[in-house]
C-alpha cells in the first residue's frame, strides 16, 4: 500500500509540475502591453527656396497593421530640426520586436480638407504639390527593426530627411516632388530616444573658406567614400545619400554650432562640406570638402564616439580645403 500510494502521490506532483512548467511558459511566450509614443522630425533641406514642407501624414502602420491614437495631421517638418520633435500619437502594443514603420502620406487632402495635402511653400509664395503616386496616397514603409520594451513609455522617433526625400524639378509648374517610394523608405529611419545620443559641436576656420553656407554629414566610422558620396546617385539626384544625419552650421551667440541628433550608439564620422547659393535657381551647389580636426575634450580624433543617453560636445577646427 504505501509503495502504491507513493507512486500515485509522485505520479500527481508529476503532473503539476508539468501544468506549472506550461503555464510559465505559456505566460513568457505573451508579451505584455506598453505605451509608445511615436514622433517626427527633420533633416535641413540645401534648398534657400524652401520655407516650409507641408506633410499630411493619414495613418500610422507598424508590420502593416494600422495603429489607434492617431489622426490625420499635418505637420509643417521644417518646423522639428535639430532635436525638435512632433508628436505624432500615442498607442499601446505588445513588448516585442517590430521589422517596420509605414507612415500613409495623403498628397491630395490635408487634415481639415483642403487640397493639397503635401506641399512646398516657397519664400516667394509658391505653393507646389508633392506627389509620386497618380492615387495621390503613398505608403513610405520604413524596412527597420525596433523594440518595444514593457514596463516603460516607449518613444520612438521617425526622422523624415528632406535632404534625401524631396527633389527639385526644372519644370516651373512642377518645381518639387518627392523621390521615388525606394528613396522615400531609404530616406527615413527608425530611432529609439533611450537609446539615442546626439552631438553638438561648434565650428572654427582659420578664415581660409568663404562659404554661404556649411553642412555637416555624420557617417558611421568607416562607411564615407568620397567620390560616391559627392556624386548624384540614383535616378534622384540624392547627393550624401548614405549619411546618417546631416546638419546645418548657424551663427549663435557663441559663435557656429551645429547638433546631429537621434544618432545611435555608436562611432562616427563627421565630413563638413561648403556650398554657394546659385542667384536665379535659389539652390545651393557644393563648391568643397573641408579638411577637419574634430576635438573632444582637448583629445583630437578621427571620429567622435556617441553613447545612449548622453551628448558628445565637441569642436571642429577646420584647417583648408580638400
Amino acid at each position: 500500500m504505501k509503495r502504491r500510494g507513493l507512486r500515485w502521490f509522485n505520479a500527481v506532483m508529476f503532473s503539476g509540475a508539468l501544468r506549472s512548467f506550461f503555464a510559465c511558459s505559456e505566460d513568457e511566450g505573451t508579451p505584455g502591453k506598453a505605451d509608445v509614443d511615436i514622433e517626427i522630425t527633420d533633416a535641413s533641406s540645401d534648398d534657400a527656396y524652401i520655407k516650409s514642407v507641408m506633410v499630411t501624414i493619414a495613418e500610422v502602420k507598424v508590420n502593416g497593421q494600422t495603429l489607434t491614437g492617431f489622426s490625420k495631421q499635418t505637420i509643417d517638418l521644417k518646423a522639428y530640426q535639430e532635436g525638435n520633435t512632433k508628436l505624432l500619437g500615442t498607442t499601446q502594443l505588445d513588448a516585442k520586436s517590430y521589422s517596420n514603420i509605414t507612415l500613409v502620406l495623403d498628397g491630395d487632402t490635408d487634415a481639415s480638407g483642403n487640397a493639397p495635402g503635401c506641399y512646398v511653400l516657397t519664400q516667394d509664395g509658391g505653393k507646389f504639390k508633392l506627389t509620386n503616386s497618380t492615387s495621390g496616397k503613398m505608403n513610405v514603409v520604413v524596412n527597420q527593426s525596433w523594440k518595444v520594451a514593457s514596463g516603460v513609455k516607449n518613444k520612438i522617433v521617425i526622422d523624415f530627411d528632406l535632404r534625401k526625400s524631396i527633389r527639385h524639378s526644372d519644370d516651373p509648374a512642377v518645381r518639387y516632388s518627392f523621390v521615388s517610394e525606394s528613396n522615400m523608405s531609404a530616406a527615413l529611419r527608425i530611432v529609439a530616444r533611450e537609446r539615442a545620443g546626439a552631438i553638438k559641436g561648434t565650428y572654427e576656420d582659420q578664415g581660409s573658406v568663404n562659404a554661404e553656407k556649411i553642412i555637416v554629414y555624420a557617417y558611421k566610422r568607416g562607411t564615407f567614400n568620397a567620390s560616391t558620396e559627392t556624386s548624384a546617385q540614383t535616378s534622384d539626384n540624392i547627393y550624401f545619400k548614405n549619411a546618417v544625419a546631416s546638419a546645418e552650421v548657424k551663427q549663435s551667440l557663441t559663435g557656429k554650432t551645429y547638433t546631429l541628433a537621434f544618432l545611435e550608439e555608436g562611432d562616427y564620422e563627421l565630413h563638413f562640406v561648403a556650398y554657394s547659393k546659385n542667384a536665379e535657381t535659389g539652390r545651393y551647389s557644393m563648391t568643397a570638402r573641408l579638411k577637419s580636426e574634430t576635438s573632444a575634450d582637448g583629445a583630437v580624433g578621427d571620429f567622435v564616439k556617441v553613447r545612449a543617453g548622453a551628448t558628445a560636445n565637441i569642436t571642429a577646427n577646420i584647417t583648408g580645403i580638400i
